[in-house]
C-alpha cells in the first residue's frame, strides 16, 4: 500500500512540474518579446516590432483610436517612427505576465514616450505616460500579440504591482 501511495504521489508531482516549467518558459518568452519591442521602438525598427503581431491583431492607442488588422497597426507605428519634425524617447517598465492557459496570456507594462523636436532634443513638447495591456495567443507554437490597449496614467509604473484594498 505504501509503494502505491509513493507511486501516485511521484506521478502527480511529475505531471505538475512540466506545467510549471511551461508557465515559466512562456512568461520568459513574453517578457523577452516586450524587451525586444522596447528595443525595436527605440531603434525605430518597426518591422521587428510588428513581427510579434498576428495578422488580425487590434490596437487601441492612448487617444482611443482603434486599429484593426496588422496592416493598420503597421501604418500607425510607421506614423510614430516616420515623423519628419518630431522624434521620441521611449522606455518600457518591467512586464507583468499573466498566463491564462497554455495558449493565452495577458501582459502589462508601464511605458513613456517623450516627444521632442528633431532640431533640438532638449525641446520636449509632449510627455506621454501610460500602461499597455497586451493579449497574447500561442499560434503554431509561437506567441503573437492579438490585442493591445494603451491608456494614459498620471505617472510611470516601472513595475506593475497588485493593489490591496483595506
Amino acid at each position: 500500500m505504501v509503494s502505491i501511495t509513493i507511486c501516485i504521489l511521484s506521478c502527480t508531482q511529475n505531471q505538475s512540474k512540466p506545467a510549471i516549467d511551461n508557465v515559466k518558459l512562456d512568461s520568459t518568452t513574453l517578457t523577452n518579446m516586450i524587451i525586444d519591442r522596447e528595443k525595436a521602438m527605440i531603434n525605430k525598427d518597426i518591422s521587428l516590432a510588428l513581427s510579434q503581431f498576428s495578422e488580425n491583431a487590434t490596437w487601441i492607442n492612448s487617444q482611443g483610436y482603434y486599429f484593426e488588422g496588422k496592416k493598420e497597426v503597421l501604418k500607425f507605428h510607421n506614423m510614430l517612427a516616420g515623423n519628419d519634425s518630431l522624434d521620441y524617447y521611449y522606455e518600457a517598465g518591467k512586464p507583468k505576465i499573466r498566463i491564462i492557459d497554455d495558449k493565452n496570456a495577458i501582459a502589462y507594462y508601464g511605458w513613456k514616450m517623450f516627444w521632442y523636436k528633431k532640431l533640438n532634443k532638449n525641446d520636449t513638447i509632449n510627455k506621454e505616460i501610460g500602461l499597455m495591456s497586451l493579449t497574447a495567443k500561442k499560434i503554431n507554437n509561437s506567441w503573437k500579440w492579438i490585442a493591445v490597449t494603451n491608456q494614459y496614467t498620471p505617472w510611470f509604473y516601472d513595475e506593475i504591482e497588485p493593489v490591496l484594498m483595506d
